[in-house]
């Protein structure tokens, strides 16, 4: 949860860019992840950073290590025995190293490594995204479901601070009452408040993340706050969670990169041969055509270069990443866990309330004020009951938040994001 307080924080800071037309109408949980999706700057760079691996891919298939080398030089030859024999002798050298060690083989292994990692970065920069735009969706709609409950409920609250002042002014009831009322509807009224501070923080997030004006026109979203569906068995998550989970895989490839970067220093080790082609025209009136093969003379370390410190280097890199891929399985295995768990929870709160019970609760504050106006309650009372159907009424609506917000992140930390489109 902290790295996705974190996305948002950082998505509201950045410029926000014009939104696709589909995203700016109604918005369901589909289309929203979608449309985080489609233009989020995050993943522009994770993409960016595959296409800078596809060029020192392109740069590995390269046949020839080096490019050809032509060597033209002359010189003026005058004897010294004879000053007036004078002549220009002209000497050419064309040279081509060749490798015949596979380097080139081992260089574009390397580059199929990194192109696997760099799509690991992607996958787990759209994963978070994903987990980012369903929390600040499921945020929205219980900011509004929250607010519109308090709605209802501050038209009561009104109706009973009248009566308890119509009481008073009759002399049929105390100023005590009145205070009562009156500290019942300051409650509900800054509760009004609150609720529309959710909806307006809520709103501003998602319109970050969609790429929208935070300071806009408010979004429009539909839906409820049913959780995603996930199976029910830790184990079949826990599984899932070893094979898709992109932490896993990123660490998997940073390993197999520095592994491959082994086996091409160990190529390196091999001389690469050079083909040398010349031709000469001396003073004696002759013309040299020749050729032949050089070899690098390899020395062993530390005068010569043998690529033993980044072999060291890169068996040790290799060693750290199997380190963290095995620190990656635990922290997954343990995640899952917590998150199946939580999710358990919440099934088991939300469990707790009844339908039945939630309307005749909505029904009793709609008939607080007819109760009280007929003499059947007193306003102290009505005050009571007021509070209490309301706190009931607000934990249930929290207790669906959570658990729509606790299946975000068991579908997160189970690499179920972003999840596959139905048919």
């Amino acid at each position: 949860m902290p790295a996705l307080i974190a996305l948002l924080a950082v998505t509201l800071l950045a410029e926000p860019a014009p939104a696709p037309a589909a995203c700016r109408g109604p918005l369901t949980r589909g289309s929203v992840v979608a449309c985080a999706l489609a233009e989020h700057p995050s993943v522009r760079a994770a993409e960016f950073g595959r296409e800078a691996v596809e060029g020192r891919k392109q740069s590995a298939r390269t046949l020839l290590p080096s490019n050809p080398q032509v060597e033209v030089t002359a010189a003026k030859r005058v004897g010294l025995w004879a000053p007036g024999q004078r002549d220009t002798n002209v000497y050419g050298r064309l040279s081509q190293e060749l490798e015949i060690g596979g380097q080139r083989r081992k260089r574009m292994a390397v580059a199929d490594a990194e192109m696997v990692q760099a799509q690991a970065r992607i996958d787990l920069t759209e994963r978070d995204i994903a987990a980012a735009a369903l929390t600040a969706y499921f945020e929205v709609i219980a900011a509004q479901e929250q607010r519109t409950m308090i709605a209802r409920i501050a038209k009561t609250t009104e109706t009973l601070v009248e009566l308890s002042r119509t009481s008073e002014q009759a002399g049929l009831g105390s100023v005590l009452t009145a205070d009562v009322a009156v500290a019942a509807s300051v409650r509900v009224q800054r509760q009004r408040i609150e609720a529309e501070r959710r909806v307006a923080a809520a709103s501003a997030q998602l319109a970050g993340l969609l790429g929208q004006d935070p300071a806009g026109v408010p979004l429009s979203v539909q839906g409820d706050l049913a959780p995603l569906s996930i199976p029910a068995e830790v184990a079949a998550l826990t599984d899932a969670a070893l094979l898709k989970r992109a932490e896993i895989d990123l660490a998997k490839s940073e390993r197999e990169v520095f592994l491959r970067q082994v086996e091409l220093y160990r190529r390196a080790r091999v001389p690469n041969p050079s083909v040398v082609l010349y031709a000469q025209r001396d003073g004696f009136a002759e013309r040299v055509l020749g050729g032949g093969i050089s070899f690098p003379i390899t020395l062993p370390s530390p005068l010569g270069r043998s690529f033993a410190g980044e072999i060291a280097e890169n068996k040790a890199l290799a060693r750290r990443a199997e380190a963290e891929v095995e620190r990656w399985r635990r922290q997954v295995r343990t995640e899952v866990v917590v998150g199946f768990h939580d999710v358990q929870a919440r099934h088991a709160e939300l469990a707790l309330f009844e339908d039945a019970r939630l309307q005749r609760a909505e029904a009793h504050l709609e008939a607080l004020g007819q109760e009280m106006a007929s003499g059947r309650m007193s306003i102290r009372e009505a005050v009571v009951l007021q509070q209490t159907f309301l706190e009931y009424l607000g934990t249930h609506i929290e207790a669906r938040r959570a658990l729509a917000l606790a299946s975000v992140e068991l579908a997160r930390v189970a690499g179920l994001l972003p999840e596959e489109p139905k048919p």
